[in-house]
């Protein structure tokens, strides 16, 4: 289903929205048997929760999740995420396959993700949107996001230095996205998120994926780099030659 206008009305000024719609159960499950691999037989590259056990209760993030498996693009190109996406981008979709692409294991006791903004507010627009593999509380660290932040008239390091996660001035700012499993997180990059250390016993699995709209004025149509997922490569540049 594709989002209203007052939908994207409230993505453009706050920088987020969750989808109503959930993923198929059977394809999450399919996703967390493939994970359970992945996992198991230690498929790097991997990020590590420390740098000094390496075994599978230790994975914070598996890295490069589209090329390991047909499971994880279908997720990607999933309608519901392709349809919201639609709203906002246009109907020239890319999944890019350089930017986040990974799955957020995040074992128990995990750390927190700091604070940061992922690009500048005046960066070609890209999309995080998170799929949820296993539901995301506050108990186990759901992300929070600063609403609006995207659009900040300021000077702001987009890592800023902090001493803890809940000491920063971004923690009173922002607002928690607990999520249900199957459950799918739309923000814009340039707001300020970051998630809190997983108390809870389990994992707290999801994976991140970026979007972008397809540069009608790229001339390098042929990007190894990213996936045209709806759409076409169109260019509505000046033509060469030129037409007298």
């Amino acid at each position: 289903m594709e989002l209203s206008e007052e939908d994207i009305w409230y993505f453009r000024y706050n920088g987020f929205y969750r989808l109503p719609e959930l993923l198929a159960g059977d394809l999450i499950d399919r996703l967390n048997d493939v994970t359970d691999m992945q996992i198991s037989g230690l498929v790097e590259p991997i990020i590590w929760e420390s740098t000094k056990s390496r075994t599978p209760t230790d994975i914070r993030r598996l890295s490069k999740i589209v090329e390991r498996n047909a499971a994880y693009l279908e997720a990607a190109s999933y309608p519901i995420v392709l349809d919201a996406l639609q709203g906002i981008l246009g109907p020239n979709i890319e999944l890019l396959t350089n930017k986040h692409n990974h799955l957020m294991v995040r074992p128990a006791g995990s750390f927190p993700v700091p604070w940061h903004s992922g690009e500048e507010p005046y960066d070609h627009l890209l999309i995080t949107v998170i799929i949820y593999l296993e539901e995301s509380t506050l108990d186990n660290g759901c992300i929070r996001l600063v609403p609006g932040s995207h659009m900040r008239p300021f000077n702001r390091t987009r890592r800023p230095k902090q001493d803890s996660f809940h000491e920063s001035d971004l923690y009173y700012r922002s607002v928690p996205m607990p999520m249900p499993k199957g459950g799918v997180l739309l923000f814009n990059d340039s707001c300020f998120h970051g998630s809190d250390k997983n108390r809870n016993h389990q994992s707290r699995r999801s994976m991140t994926l970026g979007y972008q709209a397809h540069n009608v004025h790229n001339v390098i149509k042929e990007d190894p780099e990213k996936i045209l997922l709806r759409g076409e490569k169109t260019y509505i540049g000046h033509p060469h030659p030129f037409p007298y």
